[in-house]
């Protein structure tokens, strides 16, 4: 679990602190005060166990990959970029990450200039008993032709063995990103888990019975009682889509973290509160941390409702801008439940 997050300086943020982190973590706040980008932060700071993750969330953003882009999210006189603090039974994991960036020479042709830009994961594990190990990883980006190379080291000595987190990213804007949904689709299906797929496909359309990964093109199609043709994804809508993605996603994270920006979006009302309602259901029996960014007062109505029973579980945090720092007050469900009951506070 992760229980606090600090992020110096990512994008527009600066020195932002989330504090008590719950099971289940929803940021709202006016457009551009930065939501997508702590989720985005979070994702940087377990940068070293999967790099396609973060090449995958870097592309859906900005279309391609580019080193212009790292000056302006990781600004170098701005340190730390960002610090994160695990909690895994009497552990904690402290993680701190900066950016470096350098030019090289190649060869003995001054005129002929490359770029390379480092990422520094600089870790401090405490367990109960004080011991403490301290580990340094590096991912280097260094420019080839028209792309990057991207090679990982150890310059200290081991990588940490007992650090791995699953993390899944869903964002609205990588809806295209098929090829990344159907690697996630052959895992769960390694996994046995097409059964529990197949009933939160059922919010949406309770005759749905099953669903393959068909032909040369590897479509995804959906079997329905009583009908002879198959139905693709497209066939459906992307709300269908976007469900899918979500509950594949969330059933791959055991025992990890799940974000998801705008959860509401795509998902039809009449399907969006059974649907918020299974997510947390799947998330609860499987270990999934979860991290939701939102405008939806209906959607936040509906996990305050879920969590009615442990109003622990949930933590609501309004992002705001200010005087150059980014501020976070935090809601926890008891409080915000009944804020909503006494005054019909929107937290939005």
């Amino acid at each position: 679990m992760v229980r606090d997050f600090t992020i110096g300086c990512y994008r527009g943020i600066e020195d932002l602190e989330l504090k008590d982190l719950a099971n289940v973590n929803i940021f709202v706040g006016p457009n551009n005060c930065g939501k997508t980008s702590i989720l985005e932060a979070v994702i940087f700071s377990r940068l070293y166990e999967d790099v396609d993750l973060f090449i995958d969330t870097f592309i859906s953003r900005y279309q391609k990959f580019s080193a212009e882009y790292f000056e302006a999210l990781f600004p170098i006189d701005k340190e730390p970029v960002v610090c994160l603090k695990l909690k895994e039974d009497q552990k904690e994991l402290h993680t701190h990450i900066t950016y470096e960036k350098s030019r090289m020479i190649r060869g003995d042709d001054t005129a002929n200039i490359a770029e390379s830009f480092e990422l520094q994961f600089h870790y401090s594990y405490e367990d109960e008993s004080d011991h403490q190990d301290k580990d340094m990883i590096f991912i280097r980006f260094e420019e080839k032709k028209e792309n990057y190379q991207i090679s990982v080291g150890n310059p200290i000595g081991n990588k940490l063995k007992h650090i791995n987190v699953p993390c899944k990213f869903i964002s609205f804007s990588r809806f295209d990103r098929s090829e990344r949904l159907l690697k996630d689709v052959d895992e769960l299906l390694d996994q046995n888990l097409r059964g529990e797929l197949i009933e939160i496909l059922k919010i949406f359309d309770k005759d749905i019975i099953n669903f393959e990964v068909i032909g040369k093109n590897r479509t995804i199609k959906l079997f329905k009682t009583g009908q002879k043709q198959p139905l693709t994804l497209s066939d459906y809508g992307n709300g269908m889509y976007k469900a899918f993605y979500i509950a594949t996603s969330a059933l791959l994270s055991k025992d990890g973290m799940l974000l998801i920006d705008e959860i509401e979006a795509g998902i039809h009302n009449r399907a969006l509160a059974e649907f918020i309602s299974r997510l947390l259901e799947v998330c609860e029996k499987r270990k999934v941390q979860l991290f939701l960014t939102t405008h939806s007062l209906e959607a936040i109505d509906i996990i305050l409702d879920d969590c009615n029973d442990s109003p622990a579980d949930l933590a609501v945090y309004h992002i705001k801008n200010q005087e150059q720092q980014t501020k976070a007050r935090r809601y926890g469900g008891s409080k915000l439940t009944n804020l909503r009951n006494e005054i019909g506070f929107d937290v939005r």
